[in-house]
């Protein structure tokens, strides 16, 4: 499992839930589901039933399936085409030893596939045969941190996807940097997200906002960003109550106003609460929109 991975456990799901999602996936297929399979047909990465349950069998005999039943086979496409994109990683072909620590398959699955020699598989890969040679020496600095990064496609996967976490913000979690992340997402071909929104200015109604909270002592974020992709004026992260000043004339246009709806319908799913106050409001009353604020917050702690 790769380094790194103990941070991910934090992210809970219920037990219930996963194991109900990977009874729906098996259903869906008429069978018991891969990883690969499960990750296509399920919004929730499989990386996080496998941390949950200590590996993916685990979670296959979790949910009543019979893991030794699963078909954890590659058709020889699939294969092939793997042993062609970690070439293409060291720009070169690579060693049996290479090829299982950059991938998630097992060189002895091509060797019994293709022949019975990892030279034999390389060929039908159309690859010139594995060299040994010295290792060269690479410049201090240079492609350091693409090298130094030992991650696989499903726990990059569960930061990028299910935490939703920027690439700079992986990169500084294992100390490489946004670039070499980038490139390890590009192996994995793993999509990079067209984000919804760019960093605004501060409004005067959010200026106005902004210091009536700080008055009444409410702790919130400015500008913050929900799963990389949309930004709220104003963040409440223990209640997830997200805050939004609306201008009068940009809220009012058509095309704003759908977006508005498609952003809070995907928060209200992530389970944040979205209060919206009209400019005309907070210029009226800013202490009333606060007031409501506090309102919410107090009926969201409050114990039952």
């Amino acid at each position: 499992m790769a380094e790194g991975l103990g941070y991910m456990e934090g992210r809970k799901y219920p037990r219930e839930f996963l194991l109900a999602e990977i009874r729906r996936v098996a259903k869906v297929l008429g069978k018991i589901p891969t990883m690969s399979e499960f990750r296509k047909e399920s919004k929730v990465s499989p990386a996080t039933a496998a941390v949950r349950f200590k590996g993916w069998k685990g979670a296959l005999s979790s949910a009543g399936f019979d893991p030794e039943k699963a078909r954890f086979t590659y058709d020889d496409i699939e294969l092939l085409e793997e042993l062609r994109r970690v070439a293409g990683r060291l720009g070169r072909t690579p060693s049996a030893e290479e090829f299982n620590e950059l991938s998630s398959m097992s060189c002895s699955t091509l060797i019994q596939r293709f022949g019975g020699s990892w030279e034999k598989a390389c060929a039908a890969a159309k690859l010139r045969p594995f060299v040994q040679s010295q290792p060269t020496k690479v410049p201090a600095g240079w492609n350091r941190g693409y090298r130094k990064l030992k991650i696989s496609e499903d726990d990059l996967r569960y930061l990028y996807e299910v935490e939703g976490l920027s690439a700079s913000a992986i990169g500084r979690r294992l100390g490489v940097s946004r670039n070499s992340v980038r490139r390890v997402m590009e192996d994995y071909r793993i999509q990079v997200k067209r984000l919804h929104y760019s960093m605004p200015r501060e409004t005067s109604i959010e200026t106005m906002l902004y210091q009536e909270l700080e008055r009444r002592g409410v702790t919130y974020v400015r500008q913050s960003v929900i799963d990389g992709l949309w930004v709220v004026d104003a963040l409440i992260p223990g209640a997830r109550v997200c805050i939004e000043c609306d201008g009068e004339y940009w809220h009012s246009q058509p095309e704003m106003m759908k977006r508005d709806e498609k952003k809070d319908r995907y928060l209200r799913s992530r389970g944040y609460k979205v209060v919206r106050f009209p400019e005309a409001a907070i210029h009226a009353d800013v202490h009333a929109c606060v007031q409501r604020i506090v309102d919410l917050l107090i009926s969201r702690y409050k114990v039952d």
